[in-house]
Order: C-alpha cells, then sequence, then structure tokens
C-alpha cells in the first residue's frame, strides 16, 4: 500500500479547502482515507480527483479510433437497428451520432425519424447517445431526437431562450469543447475568429444561467485541421468554462464528478473509499487559484504514481 501524508481533500461536489488534512491509502484504489497522523494545515497539500476529459479522439484504429468504415453510414429508420447491432457487437459504451443541420452543410444530414430510430434503439440496448452539433439548429435537431449529451457549442448565433428551456427541461447535457470551437473558428473565420469565440461562450453563459449541467471535454485530436492537444487542452477548457461564469469549484467539478456521472463512471470523479485511485496533488488552493491544477505536484493514475 501506498500513503499520502497531510493532504486535504478537495470534495468536488461541495469543495472546501479548509477541510482537516487527512491520510490516504491506496493501492489501485484508495483503501483507506483516515485523519492524519501527523497534521500539519500550515503545510497540508490539497488532492482532488484526476480529471475527465469527455470529448477526445485518438489518434489510431489500433488505439480505438474508428475512422468512418462504409457500417458507420445509416440510410434511414429501417436501417437504425442494423447500425446499433454492429456498434453493439463492437462492444461500445455509448452511440456517437453526427447532427448536421441540412441548410449548413453539403454532406447529407440525417433526418429527425432517423435520428429518433437511432436514439430510440440505442436507449433500449442501455447506451448513451452523444451528437455532434455545432449549430443552433442542429442542437433543436438533437433535441428534437431526444439525445442525452449535445458536445460543442453553437457559435453561428445565439442559443433561444426556448432552446435552452428544452435542454434544462429534458436534462440533456452539453459538453462544449470550447478548446476546439476557438481552433476552428481561427482555422476557418480569419478576422471574424474572436467574435464567433465570444458568441460560442456567450452561448455556454447562457445554459449556465438557464441551469443546464455542463461538463468538461475538449475533442482532443491530432488532425492537422484543428488540432487540439491531448492533456494541456483540458486545463484550458477549465479556464474558458470560468470565462463563461462557472467559479473554479465548478470548473472541477465539470471535469471531476459530473464528468463521471454522465458517463456513468462510478468508480471514479470523487475520493471516497473504493473508488479507483486517480488523484492530482497540487501545492496551493485551487478554488482560490485554478491555475495550480495545471502544475500539480504530484499525479496518480490508476493506483501510479506518475509525478
Amino acid at each position: 500500500m501506498t500513503v499520502l501524508h497531510n493532504v486535504r481533500i478537495l470534495d468536488p461536489d461541495s469543495p472546501t479547502s479548509s477541510a482537516a488534512p487527512v491520510d490516504v491509502e491506496f493501492s489501485d484504489t484508495i483503501t483507506a482515507i483516515r485523519p492524519a497522523a501527523g497534521p500539519d494545515p500550515s503545510s497540508a497539500a490539497t488532492v482532488l480527483p484526476g480529471l475527465i476529459d469527455t470529448h477526445v479522439h485518438l489518434k489510431s484504429r489500433d488505439a480505438l479510433l474508428m475512422g468512418f468504415p462504409t457500417e458507420s453510414g445509416v440510410t434511414g429508420p429501417d436501417d437504425a437497428e442494423r447500425f446499433l447491432d454492429w456498434r453493439t457487437d463492437n462492444g461500445v459504451d455509448l452511440i456517437k451520432i453526427i447532427i448536421e443541420d441540412p441548410d449548413a452543410t453539403e454532406t447529407p444530414a440525417l433526418d429527425i425519424p432517423t435520428l429518433q430510430a437511432i436514439v430510440d434503439g440505442a436507449r433500449k440496448r442501455g447506451l448513451l447517445t452523444v451528437a455532434h452539433a455545432v449549430t443552433t439548429a442542429s442542437f433543436d435537431r438533437g433535441l428534437d431526437a431526444g439525445v442525452d449529451v449535445l458536445t460543442h457549442i453553437p457559435f453561428d448565433r445565439p442559443l433561444s431562450e426556448a432552446t435552452i428551456s428544452r435542454i434544462v427541461e429534458s436534462g440533456t447535457l452539453v459538453s462544449p469543447t470550447l478548446v476546439m470551437m476557438r481552433a476552428i473558428a481561427d482555422t476557418r473565420l480569419g478576422e471574424h475568429a474572436d467574435a464567433a469565440m465570444e458568441l460560442a461562450i456567450g452561448n455556454v453563459s447562457a445554459l449556465l444561467d438557464g441551469g443546464a449541467t455542463i461538463v468538461a471535454g475538449t475533442d482532443a485530436n491530432e488532425t492537422p485541421f484543428a488540432p487540439v492537444p491531448h492533456g494541456p487542452s483540458l486545463h484550458s477548457e477549465l479556464g474558458y468554462l470560468v470565462q463563461a461564469g462557472m467559479t473554479g469549484a465548478e470548473a472541477i467539478r465539470a471535469a471531476t464528478s459530473a464528468a463521471a456521472d454522465a458517463f456513468g463512471l462510478s468508480d471514479r470523479g470523487r475520493i471516497v473509499e473504493g473508488a479507483r485511485t486517480d488523484l492530482i496533488v497540487v501545492d496551493g488552493d485551487p478554488l482560490t487559484d485554478l491555475s495550480v491544477v495545471s502544475s500539480p505536484a504530484e499525479v496518480v493514475v490508476g493506483g501510479r504514481r506518475l509525478v
């Protein structure tokens, strides 16, 4: 067993930096949390759960990147079951759906009956549905279909009050990937990039004001079109979420317990006995200075001390 001595635990669900120091004993899971044997509040570091990025792309098929094989296309509602059987046979945990605005793309967009057939079939199989949606119209189409998670955030126009209300009332989650929206804006929009990004952040702010649940995601990838680096980009995303109106504590929760809850990861996102040992140890108080999370004193992944 390994022990972290004299640390304060940051609870993402009711964050505080004034908890009494504890010792955390762990192997691959957390085996015990007990009062510090030699408490020294003046030097106690803060430990928080490992961060979860809810939207990433890996580089190769060997690393689980699906690509776009022929089987991934759905021709209509009657083809949804074939597609879902194919994905289920491959052991997926969720269904990703590309939802486009038919008036804003040259690629044929799935119609609402087809989207609904995919969502309904996934739900019957106990699978979450996650929708790629980058415009306000595609957000509405995702809501019409009943998807569980909308990824990205529109920067074509402000989200309407009606759309925001539907998101809140349906409990649909949003992973806005603001770092990716910045990369797309810089690549495609030239001198209009800053205005588009301001609109995107404004849409996240409106969702927060309306009571929507936002989780942290980056769309990290290694494509030449709009690369977003794995790892550091999540810290940038947390900064954008704070810019949109989250407190530091809320941003941390969006990348820990809220993200874990969103995807049914019951063994992580919180520091409790029995949880997987994914930990970040920082000097300083992340609730008053979120930047300390990006330069940790120690990182533990699955019980292995990496830093």
